[in-house]
């Protein structure tokens, strides 16, 4: 039987977000998190890749596949990178909508995913598709640390 814990794991992280998203105010959407990042940001990238996951699963069902095929870390790696000026330039109050708009639809399908999906996903290496929380989580307390409320 496949492990599902990561459900709860994924829903806790999301409802760390949540909390976390509706105490910031502008000065903290704004505020540094070091190496040219700002909250805004990093919730900005929280959401890409909640959403990336996402159209990868869907890419997947599309295609008759069991599970999206493995991506090289390279790929995410320079997807971050490309993605920095965008994130910077998105409005920050946008960035609080989108990751968690992101994250619910992130769980939503992650939740409903077949048992054998889940399981070539790890097979593949890719725990991550499924195991959202880490990121999330991640995040969630480097944000809090920056802003000083850990």
């Amino acid at each position: 039987m496949t492990d599902r814990s990561y459900l709860a794991a994924n829903a806790d992280a999301t409802v760390a977000l949540r909390t976390l998203v509706a105490s910031l105010g502008e000065d903290d959407l704004a505020a540094d998190l070091g190496g040219g990042w700002t909250v805004s940001m990093a919730l900005a990238h929280l959401a890409f890749w909640d959403a990336w996951h996402l159209a990868r699963w869907q890419h997947a069902a599309g295609a008759g596949l069991v599970a999206p095929p493995p991506v090289a870390d390279e790929v995410s790696n320079r997807a971050n990178e490309a993605l920095e000026a965008t994130w910077r330039a998105l409005a920050p109050d946008r960035a609080a909508v989108l990751v968690l708009d992101a994250a619910a639809a992130a769980d939503a399908l992650i939740a409903g995913l077949p048992d054998a999906s889940v399981d070539a996903a790890r097979e593949a290496g890719g725990g991550r598709w499924v195991e959202r929380w880490p990121h999330r989580q991640d995040h969630v307390a480097q944000i809090t640390r920056a802003l000083g409320r850990d």
